[in-house]
């Protein structure tokens, strides 16, 4: 028969048998956290600070109502499953203290919170990283567990059937308007993600030589599904930017000749998501955007619009569109249009031109270097 237990395990109900082994993990911290060099060397005790994250809960669970118990009932501090509860409390109480200084956070927050900042913290470091430990650092760096991590890898997973297959720029925007809504909404959240846990991987590689690497990986359409952490940014970033590109190739295809700005494109793309099904519309002025210059794109997209290959003749130069054609240009003409200007009035003096040609309307014609008088004479001139 084996030696009884003293009555002391007994009354910790099975749960004793927690004690000892976290007696020996809080001793171990308290020690390495009290050297000098403590964070290089708690970076080789990772291990022993997810062993004391993983095992926390359970310890808090019994550790106060056994101590309440243990002073109510005055067990006697002689006996060593007694002795080693107030020596756990003892050590739990100095391992809050010490790491919550470490990490300039508040003593009251659970171990178990402070044990996964200090190795977060640990973890990203800044530090110059040899080519060899490159993979085995990203690996580290981007647990599955990692939030934005999560998201951007959701984010991919989104964007990689929408744009896995070729795309016909010049038809209608081939997404539902669940799609499209979905894509408007998860853009700018999932681009956030992305950024997150780029920051991440830069913050800890002091020259860039990995991030780099990763980068340059990210261009190269992935082989295989995403199996870990580093393979799940790669394969979301390559989508993010394949997406991308798609998305301005169709904001250009329906606005040539004039030329987007790089930081006109989002809001261009996400008012012809609703433009493309809806007509009445309107590109709104924005931080980005002046009033002048939305107009002005609003005519480019209705020359392009009426002339594409993919609609009916009745629907090309309809009154409505002629009506939204002269209220744009009005709004365009209040403003300095520029080299843009100047090329969609060009579109809009070929089409005079073209459907002029053998009548009497262009005898006397005279050019103007503003909209308005061109969509007039287009619209007396196309039937």
């Amino acid at each position: 028969m084996g030696a009884p237990r003293d009555e002391y395990q007994l009354r910790l109900e099975g749960r004793a048998g927690l004690l000892e082994p976290a007696r020996e993990r809080y001793y171990r911290l308290v020690l390495v956290l009290a050297e000098s060099r403590w964070q290089e060397r708690l970076r080789r005790e990772l291990p022993l600070l997810r062993e004391v994250a993983a095992h926390q809960d359970a310890l808090d669970a019994m550790l106060t109502p056994a101590l309440r118990r243990a002073q109510a009932e005055a067990w006697p501090t002689s006996n060593p499953t007694v002795r080693c509860l107030y020596e756990v409390h003892s050590l739990h109480e100095q391992l809050v203290r010490d790491v919550a200084r470490k990490l300039g956070r508040s003593p009251q927050e659970p171990l178990a919170h402070l044990m996964s900042a200090l190795e977060d913290w640990l973890v990203t470091i800044p530090r110059e990283i040899p080519p060899h430990l490159r993979e085995s650092t990203a690996l580290e760096l981007l647990p599955d567990s990692l939030p934005a991590l999560r998201e951007a890898a959701a984010f991919g997973s989104f964007l990689e059937p929408l744009f896995a297959h070729p795309m016909l720029l010049t038809g209608r925007i081939p997404f539902t308007q669940a799609q499209r809504e979905q894509l408007h909404l998860g853009w700018q959240r999932g681009e956030a993600a992305l950024a997150s846990v780029w920051r991440r991987l830069s913050g800890v590689d002091a020259k860039g030589l990995m991030v780099a690497e990763l980068r340059k990986r990210a261009a190269r359409a992935p082989s295989h599904p995403p199996r870990n952490g580093p393979e799940r940014l790669l394969h979301a970033e390559y989508w993010h930017q394949e997406a991308w590109a798609r998305m301005r190739q169709l904001v250009q295809a329906r606005l040539a000749p004039l030329e987007p700005e790089p930081h006109e494109f989002a809001p261009i793309l996400w008012w012809l998501f609703e433009r493309e099904y809806v007509p009445r519309v309107r590109l709104l002025p924005s931080d980005v955007l002046e009033d002048s210059r939305a107009g002005l794109i609003e005519v480019a997209y209705e020359l392009w619009d009426a002339q594409r290959q993919d609609i009916p003749e009745e629907e090309r130069w309809t009154p409505a569109r002629w009506a939204r054609l002269e209220e744009q240009s009005w709004r365009a003409d209040e403003g300095r249009t520029g080299a843009d200007g100047e090329r969609v009035r060009d579109v809009l003096r070929t089409l005079i031109q073209r459907h002029g040609i053998g009548t009497e309307s262009l005898r006397g014609w005279r050019d103007s270097s503003r909209l308005v008088p061109l969509v007039q004479q287009a619209r007396s001139l196309i039937r």
